[in-house]
């Protein structure tokens, strides 16, 4: 008696198994039959016995194919990641980005490389993202104003914020301060209501922009408080920063990250702060909420988008990256430097997040009667 091989007929190739043997090489398998000769493979000729064993090593072979499947190809990661960032180089987006994409690199075994996209307040460098293919090779960064709020504030948008996007995690979030020229009378954000009201008002502004996070905050506070002000929109955070530490605008709700480092300068007074609760770091600066407008709470936040319709084995594992990332020690003191918390989520958790932001500031758009063509 001898072990032969049964062979397929026909060249192996790519998905094909070349041979059966019982020598354990590989896509054999592993299963000795008595025979004194080779015999075709063959339905008319095969024994029932050795139909079984054929069938059964077919079903072993096929086993790795589908677990490669239930991981959107198997392979994956095989090639570089690009992450999008739809802001230029050194802002909030930009350097999450880069935090993210060094940690996700290594988890995923593969380098993600970070692309800027910059304009239209976002809107270039997301759509980009939402026209790649679902592939898991393209991921993006994306923040509320370019998932959020220009939906609602842009004429024309060349893609939707919620269904062309697949939400891998909210990575960090950030509130802003209410602040006011020091030389100004106001102490509290009564004195500010106080001075915005009625006709005789010349309460000014200054914003990052249109449609920033920052404009829409201060749009939604005089929507509750009834207060006139005119918006001066800067090109940029900084820009604006210096507006009221100069004197050009009285006051502004900024970004914790970029306000606080100037507090200590004696040429800019904080307010309020519009997230839930007092911070540690400034416990006598109360919050908006606190100070007459209960329910008011704004936080700028950062996120991880994937195209639409990404493979739901594909998203697991970049969330799963992603989430890693974000509980490192390392990573949460990179995030307070920037004023942020950091707030890993599940994907169906930042959909629901994202969804809540959505309907939130269309409704502030929509009161303020607000537009970009």
């Amino acid at each position: 008696m001898r072990t032969c091989c049964a062979r397929t007929p026909g060249p192996a190739g790519p998905g094909r198994a070349g041979s059966l043997c019982a020598d354990g090489a590989a896509g054999r398998a592993g299963m000795p039959f008595d025979t004194t000769q080779e015999t075709p493979m063959n339905a008319a000729h095969t024994s029932p016995t050795r139909r079984r064993w054929l069938q059964q090593a077919g079903a072993l072979a096929a086993l790795p194919l589908t677990g490669a499947m239930a991981q959107g190809g198997g392979a994956w990661p095989n090639r570089p990641i690009t992450y999008i960032v739809p802001y230029a180089p050194g802002g909030g987006t930009d350097t999450v980005a880069r935090i993210l994409g060094h940690h996700m690199g290594e988890t995923l075994g593969q380098p993600i490389v970070v692309v800027n996209k910059p304009g239209a307040g976002g809107n270039i460098g997301a759509a980009a993202i939402a026209q790649a293919a679902p592939d898991g090779y393209t991921i993006g960064g994306g923040s509320i104003a370019s998932h959020a709020i220009n939906g609602s504030l842009y004429a024309n948008m060349p893609y939707h914020m919620v269904n062309d996007f697949s939400p891998i995690t909210i990575a960090g979030t950030m509130p802003n301060l209410l602040i006011v020229h020091a030389d100004t009378p106001w102490q509290t954000v009564a004195d500010l209501v106080r001075a915005g009201r009625g006709a005789s008002s010349k309460l000014s502004y200054a914003s990052a922009g249109n449609g920033t996070s920052q404009h829409l905050c201060m749009e939604l506070f005089k929507l509750q408080a009834g207060v006139e002000a005119v918006h001066v929109p800067y090109k940029g955070a900084g820009p604006a920063l210096q507006a009221v530490m100069a004197g050009e605008t009285l006051c502004s709700f900024e970004n914790l990250a970029v306000a606080a480092p100037q507090l200590a300068s004696g040429r800019i007074r904080a307010l309020a702060i519009t997230s839930a609760r007092r911070l540690g770091a400034w416990p006598s600066v109360p919050t908006v909420a606190e100070s007459g407008f209960p329910g008011f709470e704004v936080t700028s936040w950062q996120a991880l988008f994937a195209p639409a319709r990404l493979p739901a084995p594909l998203l697991a594992r970049l969330n799963d990256a992603a989430v890693s990332a974000l509980r490192l020690p390392g990573t949460r003191e990179r995030f307070a430097t920037l004023g942020m918390d950091v707030t890993p989520m599940t994907p169906q958790e930042s959909q629901s997040f994202q969804r809540a932001e959505v309907e939130k500031w269309a409704k502030v758009i929509k009161a303020a009667r607000l537009t970009i063509t």
